[in-house]
């Protein structure tokens, strides 16, 4: 097959179970969606303490789907990248400013430094965003784009409709965009409940004071049933250990529904784990 037919029908999907803020002991998460970037990086960003855990998460403008039609029209499969069949997973960490660009870019996981390059280009290149808002003020806040690339040699064409497949076994498709994506059977708020609920701090770890954002991924099958957890952006083995201990107890979900028929999804589930000051010395 000739490389211009490959790059043609190259697709990139985004993982998202849509980027939820768990803090540990603060008993409430925060669902929005895993998002992308802006376009501007400016020189001087607009000064400010970042907030790490806002009331209202940054939001690309129009939401997931807009989001997801930018990236379809803006990739651009790098040749060298096709040529040598090369995929993976990015994802980048930024900073949503004030006035709603992106700045601090920091690559959180790496794939190849060509597809790293065309993902950030990708951020970069997308409109001012939503800025996020903690006590009814816009704050500058950190998010993340999640990318998998990968090369669908059968498709003609590379459409916003088209889903990236990871395939686990010849039987099973394993999409990340869906119609309708995955549910926590009592929700966004009960899945945050959830995780309160079950999750420890590491006593070694809460000592040392080691807090931050972890990326978790798994799949939920057809049937709900969670699988493949794994930690694909760690902090500490501690904390990392403790974050797929409790999701691995989570019950059974509503799949992922895609053109009226339950599929199987891969998820990212960012968890955040941050010591409560007033207990922490307890």
């Amino acid at each position: 097959m000739r490389v211009s037919t490959i790059i043609v029908s190259a697709i990139i999907s985004l993982l998202i179970l849509i980027g939820s803020f768990q803090t540990v002991e603060a008993k409430t998460i925060q669902n929005s969606f895993s998002t992308q970037n802006l376009s501007i990086e400016q020189s001087n960003p607009p000064k400010g303490r970042i907030i790490e855990i806002p009331d209202i998460d940054p939001m690309y403008p129009g939401g997931t789907h807009e989001m997801t039609r930018f990236i379809s029209n803006s990739l651009k499969y790098p040749r060298e990248a096709a040529e040598k069949d090369i995929q993976g997973l990015v994802v980048y960490n930024f900073v949503v400013e004030l006035d709603g660009s992106l700045s601090n870019f920091e690559i959180m996981h790496r794939a190849h430094p060509l597809l790293d390059e065309e993902a950030l280009r990708i951020i970069k290149s997308m409109p001012a965003w939503r800025p996020a808002v903690y006590k009814g003020e816009n704050v500058r806040s950190t998010q993340y784009v999640p990318m998998y690339f990968k090369l669908n040699k059968n498709a003609r064409t590379t459409t916003a409709q088209q889903r990236k497949v990871i395939p686990i076994d010849p039987n099973e498709e394993i999409f990340t965009i869906v119609d309708k994506m995955p549910e926590f059977p009592t929700g966004e708020e009960g899945l945050g409940k959830f995780i309160s609920e079950f999750i420890q701090y590491p006593v070694r770890a809460k000592q040392e004071g080691i807090q931050g954002r972890i990326l978790c991924a798994f799949i939920v099958r057809k049937d709900g049933t969670i699988s493949n957890l794994e930690v694909i952006n760690g902090l500490d083995n501690d904390l990392d250990n403790e974050a797929l201990r409790v999701l691995s107890m989570m019950p059974k979900w509503s799949p992922g529904i895609d053109n009226n028929k339950p599929v199987s999804v891969k998820c990212i589930l960012p968890i955040d784990f941050k010591i409560d000051e007033t207990t922490a010395g307890r």
